[in-house]
């Protein structure tokens, strides 16, 4: 197997590939009805994988819509040009109204605080926003009775164009839960007043997307972050919907030792060496994204093969073992996630080394991870 070449010099990096973000949104969009709209999650510097040229990727493959959790998000996109419709999925405090009003921003609205803010700002034409309901998650949202009496008498000055609801369990492999979930969206949704049912509902993330059926409504928002990126959100739903991985993480083997059996790597001595190894350093620690809860239990790819990391993950570095590598020399770059060789390391596997989200693992790393971009084509001239 030969080595992973650097992109660049440097101690660990991350390589993005806008094309396949571009393709991988175009694919979700392809399965989804015309009358709706792929509401592209770019929130959290787009799943670690950069705000800006994310959005941009999107939009240049026909995006419209995107989502971010807080209006720092947005106004970075604004500021950089993206003209798209920007939606604000998580709670706000009414204080965030006047820059929400000032951006065009469409919010996701949980509480009567946050509309009587919006409504306030009495800008030029109505302020469009989406009504959250609650229907099992427990995180946010109006009681659907509530939002039933919102809709029939809101604030003036506001459009309410949607309904929304969010899954709490649609990744799981039952799918009882999220179709009760579905259910009770759909139910409160048919039994409104026609003349006060918001024209578009968004219900599905990533999971839901691919498993539960479309709201009753004319419009509808398909909610897909985890999928933009390629991750998987349950086993298999990447081939099912055409996407493929987006990033892959290196660094650099500054290190390699010999040491003798019994010897004690890393903070607090949690791994001893059962035979004489070769033990090598990498510049990658959880100051750069890398998880603690990976000591002695994750894997990093050294020229196609695996090696275990031994020892506890550091701040700035962390030890693998080679000893069944022992070509391995100093400069030699490590995959954290990607591939290398024919092996490959997924987001997902590493998530479940750490007990954590499937995206979890790309949203974590640290603004001293540079990132490597493969830019999109220019768009042809006619």
């Amino acid at each position: 197997m030969a080595a992973v070449d650097p992109p660049l010099p440097g101690r660990t990096w991350a390589e993005i590939d806008l094309v396949a973000i571009a393709d991988n949104h175009r694919a979700l969009a392809a399965r989804i009805p015309a009358t709706d709209s792929l509401l592209a999650v770019v929130k959290a510097d787009a799943y670690g994988h950069g705000l800006v040229p994310v959005a941009r990727a999107c939009v240049a493959a026909g995006g419209t819509d995107l989502a971010v959790a807080t209006v720092e998000e947005a106004r970075l996109l604004r500021a950089a040009g993206i003209n798209a419709n920007l939606h604000l999925l998580t709670p706000l405090l009414p204080d965030d109204a006047v820059d929400v009003a000032r951006l065009g921003l469409i919010a996701f609205v949980s509480s009567r605080e946050f509309l009587a803010a919006l409504a306030a700002c009495r800008p030029a034409g109505p302020l469009r926003c989406h009504v959250m309901i609650d229907t099992g998650m427990g995180r946010e949202g109006f009681d659907p009775a509530e939002a039933a009496r919102l809709l029939a008498d809101p604030p003036p000055g506001l459009e309410i164009i949607g309904a929304a609801t969010h899954h709490a369990r649609a990744d799981e492999e039952g799918l009882a839960v999220p179709a009760a979930q579905q259910r009770a969206f759909d139910t409160w949704y048919e039994a409104l007043p026609a003349a006060v049912r918001p024209p578009w509902a968004s219900t599905a993330n990533s999971p839901a997307a691919l498993r539960l059926p479309r709201p009753p409504s004319p419009r509808a928002y398909w909610r897909v972050g985890a999928l933009l990126y390629g991750i998987e959100p349950f086993p298999g739903s990447a081939q099912e919907s055409g996407v493929r991985p987006v990033l892959a993480w290196r660094a650099r083997v500054v290190l390699v030792r010999d040491l003798p059996r019994g010897t004690e790597v890393g903070y607090g001595g949690t791994h001893t060496l059962a035979r004489p190894s070769r033990v090598a350093t990498l510049a990658a620690g959880y100051a750069d994204g890398l998880s603690r809860r990976l000591s002695n239990r994750g894997e990093v790819l050294v020229r196609g093969r695996r090696c275990p990391i031994v020892g506890k993950v550091s701040m700035d570095q962390c030890q693998i073992d080679v000893t069944d590598v022992p070509e391995t020399r100093l400069g030699d770059v490590a995959t954290l996630i990607g591939c290398d060789g024919d092996d490959r390391i997924g987001c997902e596997e590493m998530a479940t080394w750490i007990d954590g989200a499937v995206q979890e693992p790309t949203t974590v790393l640290s603004a001293r991870v540079p990132r490597t971009y493969r830019l999109l084509p220019p768009p042809a001239i006619e």
